[in-house]
């Protein structure tokens, strides 16, 4: 710009005025030249396509930083689903009924219990709103997904003192929640097939969809459409249309695989030492589901 600045009348810039010209003598189109040295022309190319970067942000969705705290909730819902399906958080232990005097089974640490059920509760609705006020197709589809299976849940939840509301929010009644059934409490918390594991995964689905999504943006944030096409194409096929497998990434499922041979190692153990022809029996049917649940992992990881 320098050059142009000491702009000489002897020499002949048409070439590069495209060779209109306001002054016959020089052959230079001072209208051009001057908006590009007093700024406007670079001004106006400015604007141009800042406008058109922003109308492609609007097209595309949600932006990189929005898409960061998608994933950071749907992690934290995971991280809160895991401590709630935890073994140690549902340890029992037998007291002596006050009025009856008979044994009763109880929770060892209610209270931890209580504090799970709340967090995972607070982080759940947290994860839910910010699913469905997300414009990523792939992020909409695990908040749908979680609401689905969460509503089908609903009438077990309902009994241990969860109501699930019409905006799909999870709340918890306190005092009804530590008279739930145990058993109820444990099918809906605790092992592999529960409720808070299948959470856990969506959620980890719910994360990945950010996660892939928010990777699709360039550094000035502006959105890579071709990669973007291409990875939410992938998080369908390895999560699954229906919903069934959402968030089952791989590494989950070899997490998965491992604790199901971990399990059947201690149902092993525990049948080798047991006494009597029908409790060897149970383990026997026990391990042989186990089995098949084993195979079918193995499947999927190669598939994966």
């Amino acid at each position: 710009m320098a050059n142009i600045n000491n702009i000489n009348s002897g020499i002949d810039y048409s070439v590069f005025f495209g060779g209109s010209s306001s002054n016959s003598s020089t052959g230079v189109d001072l209208t051009s030249y001057m908006s590009i040295k007093n700024g406007s022309y670079r001004k106006l190319l400015k604007g141009y396509y800042g406008s058109q970067k922003q109308e492609a942000k609007s097209l595309v969705g949600d932006s990189g930083d929005k898409l960061t705290r998608i994933r950071s909730t749907a992690d934290s819902l995971k991280k809160k689903a895991d401590v709630l399906s935890s073994d140690k958080l549902w340890a029992t232990e037998e007291i002596e009924d006050e009025t009856s005097g008979r044994k009763k089974e109880v929770f060892s640490n209610p209270e931890a219990i209580v504090k799970a059920v709340k967090d995972f509760a607070d982080s759940y609705n947290q994860a839910i709103d910010a699913a469905y006020n997300s414009k990523t197709k792939s992020v909409l589809r695990c908040g749908e997904w979680l609401d689905t299976m969460t509503e089908k849940h609903g009438r077990l939840l309902n009994e241990v003192g969860i109501t699930v509301g019409a905006d799909g929010k999870l709340s918890v009644n306190e005092e009804e929640l530590k008279k739930a059934n145990i058993t109820t409490m444990k099918s809906l918390f605790q092992g592999i097939d529960s409720y808070a594991v299948k959470v856990s995964a969506k959620a980890a689905g719910l994360s990945n969809a950010a996660a892939t999504k928010e990777a699709t943006y360039s550094a000035d944030g502006t959105w890579i459409k071709s990669i973007s096409t291409v990875a939410e194409s992938r998080i369908n096929t390895v999560i699954g249309d229906n919903g069934s497998d959402a968030g089952r990434t791989h590494t989950d499922t070899e997490n998965n695989l491992k604790s199901l041979k971990e399990k059947r190692e201690k149902l092993k153990k525990e049948m080798d030492n047991a006494l009597g022809y029908d409790a060897r029996r149970t383990y026997e049917s026990q391990i042989s589901k186990l089995d098949k649940e084993i195979s079918d992992t193995e499947k999927k990881i190669k598939y994966l």
